[in-house]
């Protein structure tokens, strides 16, 4: 096609869109890949092709009766299928799908039957074209040849002389139409991968249910890191503020006690120091997948450090009754550092929305179950709405260990009331 002139000596020049569309095979990177995924398909099938000629010669030879043919041919077939079932050629057919066909394969599943069945299927697949192509190759390539010098060498059957001058154009015609035919069989097969490697309707489902639990991991440690943050560090805030205002107060007519509350202040902030080298420490575990204990951190205040919180908050101005039942020694370390942090964050409520009231601590440590009561009036605010997450906090850490919680306001005073289960030790006396 050529174009036309907008004038007087204006020249034409041709629309060479078409000779591009013939070239862009020969020129273009993807079809040089899909024709190395075709060549692997034919490595592939070449051992098998291999074997069966050498199973065909021996028969016609009589170099090998029947019944150890069959035997052998046997053998053959289950160590060739046992290969097609490998766990790890899925995944190489995946890598191979991706790089040379550009195809669009979702991350495989978990290894079932099924989908190592599709799997062997698409090696069958791959080894039977890749076959195909690399014999029509061998065909071409020495047609084409043959076909540009036929007009100067007798090559039977074509003609040769004048009667083979479309010869030298036919001949590179051959090429062209196999890297346009290698084209779209890669393409077809890039269209067909995801169908046979990707995940199936099982696999699917289970991957998107693993996914909903890493979802529903991931916002239980994002809450537990909240509810630690929330009650270690608030507790420290909420007694530091209530510690520098009292000092300020005073500071001049009473220099002891703020000296006192300076003391009180810097030993709730080592305090906010470790408990956030704790939390990091968690935030570390999350991030590096090191398993349990073996995260560096500081460890977890539990019921043993109950004397440092409750020194504490005597320093500033809490009246704390402590009375314990039983051995606490006994309590799991999980139910203790959960039983810590319900008494941590009362306190730091009490401070926060009653004052320096009396609170009372109520610990009875019994046979698989630990009784938790914390009280205080309820003070000048009244009542505790304000939408905190203090009691939410608490009530997620009861639920962890499937106990009970009751929160809230009883006949003019503050109550807590957590019971906090854990199994018995074997053999332990019901």
């Amino acid at each position: 096609m050529w174009g036309s002139g907008h004038g007087p000596g204006s020249a034409t020049i041709p629309d060479v869109r078409w000779l591009r569309w013939v070239v862009a095979p020969l020129v273009d990177g993807v079809t040089w890949r899909r024709a190395l995924h075709l060549l692997l398909g034919a490595v592939v099938a070449l051992p098998y092709g291999a074997l069966a000629w050498l199973f065909a010669l021996a028969l016609a030879s009589g170099g090998m009766d029947v019944f150890s043919s069959v035997v052998l041919l046997a053998l053959a077939s289950a160590a060739a299928v046992g290969v097609a079932f490998a766990p790890g050629v899925r995944a190489l057919e995946v890598t191979a799908a991706r790089a040379l066909l550009d195809a669009d394969v979702p991350d495989p599943g978990p290894p079932t039957w099924p989908a190592r069945r599709r799997a062997a299927g698409w090696l069958a697949l791959v080894a039977a074209t890749g076959t195909v192509a690399m014999l029509v190759t061998l065909v071409v390539v020495p047609s084409a040849i043959a076909l540009v010098a036929a007009p100067w060498r007798a090559t039977t059957p074509l003609p040769t002389g004048l009667a083979a001058a479309w010869c030298p154009v036919a001949g590179p015609a051959l090429p062209v139409l196999l890297a346009h035919a290698v084209s779209a069989t890669g393409r077809a097969l890039g269209r067909v991968a995801p169908r046979l490697l990707g995940p199936d309707r099982r696999e699917r489902l289970l991957a998107e249910l693993a996914a909903a639990q890493r979802v529903a991991d991931d916002l239980a440690v994002r809450n537990r890191l909240a509810r630690e943050l929330h009650d270690s560090v608030g507790h420290a805030l909420t007694v530091t503020t209530l510690q520098a205002a009292a000092a300020a107060r005073v500071l001049d007519s009473d220099p002891e006690f703020a000296r006192r509350a300076l003391d009180a202040i810097a030993d709730a902030g080592r305090g906010a120091l470790d408990d956030l080298d704790h939390v990091l420490g968690l935030l570390r575990e999350d991030r590096d997948g090191v398993p349990g204990d073996a995260a560096p951190r500081a460890p977890a205040a539990d019921l043993t450090d109950l004397h440092r919180l409750v020194d504490g908050a005597r320093t500033a101005g809490v009246d704390v009754h402590v009375d314990v039942a039983g051995d606490l020694g006994a309590v799991p370390a999980v139910v203790s550092r959960e039983a810590y942090r319900i008494v941590q964050e009362s306190l730091t409520n009490a401070l926060r929305h009653a004052g320096p009231v009396p609170v009372t601590v109520r610990l009875d440590a019994g046979a698989g179950l630990l009784a938790l009561d914390v009280e205080n009036p309820v003070g000048r605010q009244g009542s505790r709405a304000g939408g905190g997450r203090g009691v939410a906090g608490m009530a997620e850490r009861v639920r962890v260990l499937r106990g009970e919680l009751v929160a809230g306001r009883d006949d003019g005073a503050w109550r807590v009331a957590a019971r906090l289960p854990w199994p018995a030790a074997p053999g332990s006396a019901p």
